[in-house]
C-alpha cells in the first residue's frame, strides 16, 4: 500500500516513518519470502541477477537500523524520480518483490503542481506496484503537495504530536507518536473539509519505539543541498573565514548524490 505521512516541519514525521521501516529491516517472514522469490526467478531467466538482498528496507536517505541481538541493516539507496517501469526515457530502478520503500519530502518527487508532465510509465508504475508486493511510505507536510493521482491511491497517517524519554544520562530511550490514521483519499478529503473535526473520519492510536530512532538516520540529510553551486563563494556578509574541516565532507557528498530530476522525465501527455 501507498501511506502519506503528513504533519509540519519538526514534529516527527520522518522519525516515524523511519521506525516504520526499521521494523521492515528485521521482519525475517518478510525477507524469507522475498529471497525466496528471487531465487526462482535466478531459476527461471533471470541468470544476471547475482546479489539476493539482505531485508526488504529502500530509501531515499540513509538508514541504518539497529535491534538488539542483530548486525545493522543498511537501507538501499534509492531515487524515487527513477521508480516505474522500463522505458526509453528514464533509467528505472530494478525493485526486488516485497520492498519497503520510504520516501522522505515527497513533494519533491511527486509535485502536484506538475501534474500534467506526471510520466505515464510511473504512474502506472504506482498503480499496479501492490502486484509485486511493495509498499511505499511518503512523508511530506502537506499531502495537497503530492499528485492527486498518488493521493488517490493512499491512505493517510497524520503526526499529532511526538513525546520523548529520556535515560539517566540524559539520551533519548523512547519515543512515543500519538496519530490519525485515515484510510483512504475520500475520508482524508472529508476530514480536511471539516477542518480536521470529523472523528468519523480517522482512528486515533500511539506508536511507541523502544530506542532511539534519531541514531538511526541523520535528520538534516538535505542540508548539503543548500551549499551545493556555492562552494567557491563567500558569504554576502562579513563573516569569520572558514576553514577546510567546516566543509569537511560535503564536496564527496555532492560528487555522488544522485537525487536530481533525470533528463526527459516530464513528458507533456499527448491528447488521446
Amino acid at each position: 500500500m501507498i501511506t502519506i505521512i503528513f504533519a509540519p516541519p519538526r514534529t516527527g514525521k520522518t522519525c516515524l516513518m523511519t521506525h516504520l521501516g526499521c521494523q521492515v529491516a528485521f521482519d525475517r517472514q518478510r525477507t524469507r519470502a522475498m529471497q525466496l522469490e528471487l531465487l526462482d526467478k535466478q531459476r527461471n531467466g533471470f541468470e544476471n541477477i547475482k546479489t539476493i538482498p539482505s531485508h526488504c528496507l529502500s530509501a531515499n536517505y540513509d538508514i541504518v537500523a539497529h535491534k538488539f541481538g542483530y548486525s545493522p541493516r543498511l537501507s538501499r539507496r534509492i531515487n524515487p524520480y527513477r521508480l516505474g517501469f522500463a522505458n526509453q526515457y528514464v533509467k528505472t530502478h530494478f525493485n526486488f518483490p516485497h520492498e519497503c520503500i520510504l520516501i522522505t519530502e515527497g513533494q519533491k518527487y511527486l509535485n502536484s503542481r506538475m501534474s500534467m508532465y506526471f510520466p505515464e510509465w510511473q504512474s502506472r508504475w504506482y498503480e499496479q506496484y501492490g502486484h509485486d508486493d511493495i509498499d511505499v511510505f511518503i512523508d511530506t507536510q502537506r499531502p495537497m503537495l503530492i499528485d492527486v493521482n498518488i493521493r488517490e491511491l493512499a491512505s493517510f497517517i497524520e503526526v499529532i504530536k511526538l513525546d520523548l524519554e529520556y535515560d539517566s544520562f540524559g539520551k533519548v530511550c523512547k519515543m512515543k507518536w500519538l496519530v490519525r490514521k485515515i484510510e483512504n483519499s475520500s475520508l482524508f478529503d472529508k476530514y480536511m473539509s471539516s477542518g480536521k473535526k470529523d472523528e468519523s473520519c480517522y482512528t486515533e492510536e500511539t506508536i511507541v519505539a523502544d530506542y532511539n530512532v534519531f541514531a538511526c538516520y541523520n535528520s538534516q540529510s538535505c542540508k548539503p543541498k543548500f551549499y551545493e553551486g556555492h562552494l567557491e563563494e563567500d558569504f554576502d556578509i562579513q563573516v569569520a573565514e572558514p576553514t577546510e574541516e567546516s566543509f569537511e565532507g560535503y564536496v564527496e557528498f555532492l560528487k555522488k548524490f544522485d537525487d536530481e530530476l533525470p533528463n526527459n522525465f516530464y513528458q507533456r501527455r499527448k491528447a488521446n
